[in-house]
């Protein structure tokens, strides 16, 4: 081949290059082209989807917090609201006045719904225990509690035993509370440690335990726990019927001086003592220094009847 038909070839290779080479650039653009507008296409319709779905979805109408609400302060009408939710929380108030003036446990952030959850559950105990009163509980037993015949809303008294030494002078039981109302009367059974793999061939060990609680005035809270720590407990039950009013009314005024006899005498616990309870009643002061009578002798004179004594 001759020089001549060397540089025709070379020429003619070199435009297949150029031609080949603006033929990728072209396709290449063009695919980049495709692939943006693709993309754009699905962003469009990715966005037109979350419009539609949002427009579609159904709102709640719940009480949000418009303001930060602090722990233990009031919530105030002006830090709620009733604003709709997209997700429905649990537990939610669908009423201001519910939420309104309810103290929240911890603190609720502005934007959150306000649930039952961050008021905490009721004591329904709390709710039944009388004015100027608190509730006591004390471990009872069948013989403790009336034969378990203990039911809340019953009136008790509240006894104790007390013996000698320790600080007590003589071995003696009081009433340590009268008229004490049961506020609640639970059984519950206490189970071995976990781990300790149950006998069958042994008896069942668990613990069986009764709470009895009273409501007990305040005044007389510490003289009821120390009674309980030291004595030993009863429980005496009142019947339901209405008690009779033990004053009477006679018509004369006492003097000062009787009325204070009176409230002297009074034994407000009615304490007894071992040894009063052990006395045995002497007999009369007058029959035991009186001596027997003298025999005598009956005289008849005529109509006149005389006794004389030697």
């Amino acid at each position: 081949m001759n020089q001549n038909s060397l540089k025709i070839a070379a020429a003619v290779l070199a435009v297949l290059a150029v031609l080949l080479g603006i033929a990728v650039a072209l396709s290449y653009r063009a695919t980049t082209a495709d692939a943006a507008a693709a993309r754009a296409e699905a962003e469009a319709q990715r966005q037109e989807r979350q419009e539609t779905d949002a427009a579609q979805a159904p709102t709640t109408l719940a009480v949000v917090a418009i303001k930060p609400l602090a722990a233990n302060q009031p919530i105030d009408r002006e830090s709620v609201s009733l604003l709709p939710v997209a997700v429905t929380p649990a537990q939610y108030f669908t009423d201001l006045d519910k939420v309104i003036g309810r103290t929240p446990l911890v603190d609720i952030d502005a934007g959150a719904p306000v649930t039952a959850r961050y008021f905490g559950r009721a004591n329904q105990l709390a709710r039944v225990i009388p004015d100027d009163h608190v509730a006591m509980s004390m471990e009872v037993n069948d013989i403790v509690a009336v034969g378990d015949f203990i039911r809340p809303g019953d009136n008790v008294d509240l006894l104790v035993y007390l013996r000698g030494g320790g600080g007590v002078e003589q071995t003696q039981a009081r009433i340590l509370l009268p008229k004490a109302r049961v506020l609640a009367y639970e059984d519950r059974i206490i189970d071995r440690p976990e781990g300790i793999e149950e006998d069958s061939a042994q008896p069942d060990t668990r613990r069986r335990i009764r709470t009895a609680v009273l409501a007990v005035p305040e005044v007389d809270v510490t003289r009821v726990m120390l009674g309980m720590s030291v004595g030993e407990l009863r429980l005496a039950l009142r019947g339901q019927r209405p008690l009779a009013d033990d004053t009477t009314e006679t018509g004369l005024q006492m003097t000062d001086a009787a009325t204070q006899a009176e409230a002297d005498a009074k034994v407000p616990d009615q304490v007894i003592s071992l040894e009063e309870l052990g006395r045995i009643k002497p007999p009369p002061a007058q029959a035991r220094n009186t001596p027997p009578p003298r025999p005598s002798v009956e005289i008849i004179r005529a109509n006149d009847v005389t006794r004389v004594r030697p």
